[in-house]
């Protein structure tokens, strides 16, 4: 791995570790009451939020290891399209969409644990997480699929990962 591609793999590293401290310390200040009140009319709470970060840990962290990734529900040509407009998009702005929907693999059905079990759970899987994916550095071939854009580079996977937890703070961090 060239010096470029090591400083490539650390900053989406650095990246995944402030937003997962940042979510962590947001969950942490919420209070007992709300943590398990929608957040707003047919939204999560923030416990679901939580523990839908939880079960995507899962599955990302088991892809990284070697296991199948998640179910790909895109053809290929409208992949190809989405890949080119929205997920550049995300990466640019590092925001996903509006209305963008889990696939049910991550969707918290129910949420097993209190907020001191699920906070803890988290940052365990966080960082499993980083571990696994510093096992991978410069490893070619390895992938993070998701489940519209397909297969995503681990490298550019792992950045995504950061911008998904981005994405569930701020739900979490509004009053």
């Amino acid at each position: 791995m060239t010096k470029s591609e090591a400083s490539s793999w650390n900053d989406a590293l650095a990246r995944h570790a402030a937003s997962a401290a940042a979510f962590r310390e947001t969950a942490d200040a919420i209070s007992s009451e709300s943590w398990s009140v929608p957040l707003s009319e047919g939204k999560w709470s923030p416990a679901q939020v939580t523990e839908h970060l939880n079960r995507t840990y899962q599955v990302v962290i088991s892809e990284l290891s070697g296991d199948k990734g998640i179910r790909i529900r895109t053809p290929w040509l409208l992949r190809q399209v989405l890949r080119q407009t929205v997920l550049r998009s995300i990466y640019r702005k590092r925001q996903l969409p509006k209305g963008a929907r889990a696939p049910s693999e991550v969707i918290p059905k129910e949420v097993d644990g209190t907020q001191p079990e699920l906070i803890e759970r988290f940052r365990l899987l966080a960082t499993q997480f980083e571990q696994v994916a510093k096992s991978n550095a410069g490893k070619d071939g390895r992938k993070l699929t998701h489940h519209i854009f397909g297969e995503i580079d681990a490298l550019r996977g792992i950045d995504f990962v950061a911008i998904h937890i981005e994405h569930h703070h701020r739900q979490i961090a509004k009053p």
